[in-house]
């Protein structure tokens, strides 16, 4: 198999071992930032807590957000001036409320983007200075992308807690949360690491044909962010795993990639609820989970392959009151996925694709991808 950037699968020939080792190092992260927000982590829980559950283990997955980000764009956020900002801002806004103006609007972002945004692959910007004015222009330029859409209304949650504190418990604050995430990039290349070894081949020599276009910067992350969203999904799905059992109904979200056969040969049938398969290939894995849906009482669509699964949620249609959902994407749309379903108040899991492949963003063809189904089923407890 042709590994672009990622695989879970590593050197075995499935990902069960990934799974349970992404469980172990989840693990580690959330023991180590007892250590590096010691007297920080309950006063933000306090905070939290009048809104949600878990605040624990949002508020550890706040700040390894906040820290990586930071490690990895703040010094792009700089250099991002004030009127292209604005301009790349507004048209990602009026992207996401208007489908028929999303062609033209993408061929602009493309360009501002690739001008404006691409960061540079070698800066070192682990000296920018951690205070407030800089965490704005951070948030300011994540924004300008439209790729952080869900992490930036968390970290917006994260800054009106810091603004309570003193500028200097503020800015030690943020330095505890960048020195938690150069923790979290070296463990996580030895724990986790031999997942994503084809990022650096791909960022040196593929990406280039990214640019100009307006998946520069989603195609452009980093190694580290892959590992971020691999753990973040491990801490949301436990997080999560109360609410989703108690719901009556299940329905798998499956991204297009997955089908088999390209769209224009692809027999599945769009209805109401969303596209349906309808069975025509026995190799094809959304036939074999159709089937294994209609055997386990738990209903399977398609939806479209953007940014994000929830992205393509087909509304009432699909989700009631009482269904729970399990979200199946490729690595880099997890933690944004996932906190848009929660958002939404959607219980929800997820389970990852073992690799990309989809012709959007990753292969020029577009090669099928594939779930670990083992994973699936102790999900679903089947």
């Amino acid at each position: 198999m042709y590994v672009i950037t990622y695989s879970l699968r590593g050197n075995q020939v499935d990902s069960d071992e990934y799974y349970n080792n992404v469980a172990i190092f989840a693990d580690q992260v959330l023991s180590r930032a007892e250590d590096f927000f010691a007297h920080s982590i309950d006063p933000i829980v306090e905070f939290y807590s009048k809104e949600e559950e878990f605040a624990k283990e949002y508020a550890i997955l706040d700040l390894l957000i906040l820290g990586v980000l930071w490690k990895v764009y703040s010094g792009d956020a700089m250099g991002l001036d004030e009127i292209p900002g604005d301009m790349l801002r507004l048209l990602s806004n009026v992207r996401n409320n208007n489908d028929k103006l999303k062609p033209g609007i993408d061929f602009l972002r493309g360009i501002m983007s690739t001008v404006f945004l691409s960061p540079d692959l070698y800066d070192n910007i682990a000296s920018i200075e951690p205070c407030m004015g800089n965490f704005d222009k951070l948030v300011s330029w994540l924004k300008a992308t439209g790729e952080f859409n869900q992490e930036v209304k968390r970290l917006e949650g994260l800054k009106e807690y810091i603004k309570t504190l003193e500028a200097k418990d503020a800015v030690d604050l943020i330095a505890s949360a960048i020195t938690f995430a150069l923790w979290f990039e070296n463990s996580s290349e030895e724990n986790i690491g031999e997942y994503t070894e084809n990022v650096e081949r791909y960022l040196n020599e593929l990406r280039p044909k990214r640019y100009w276009h307006e998946d520069v910067i989603f195609c452009g992350r980093r190694r580290v962010e892959y590992h971020l969203n691999m753990v973040g999904a491990e801490i949301m799905n436990r997080a999560f795993k109360g609410a989703f059992i108690k719901v009556g109904k299940k329905l798998l979200l499956l991204p297009a990639c997955m089908r088999l056969h390209p769209a224009s040969k692809c027999k599945a049938k769009e209805t109401e609820a969303g596209i349906m398969c309808a069975r025509c290939s026995a190799d094809c894995q959304v036939n074999q989970l159709t089937k294994l849906g209609s055997e386990c009482n738990f209903g399977v669509v398609i939806v479209p392959h953007e940014s994000s699964i929830s992205a393509a949620v087909p509304g009432e249609s699909v989700f009631g009151s009482d269904t729970g959902v399990i979200g199946v994407a490729c690595v880099l749309n997890l933690i944004s996925g996932g906190l848009k379903l929660k958002e939404m108040g959607v219980p929800a899991q997820c389970v990852l694709l073992d690799y990309c492949g989809c012709k959007n963003h990753w292969h020029d063809e577009g090669m099928p991808t594939c779930i670990n189904v083992g994973k699936l089923k102790e999900i679903l407890d089947i």
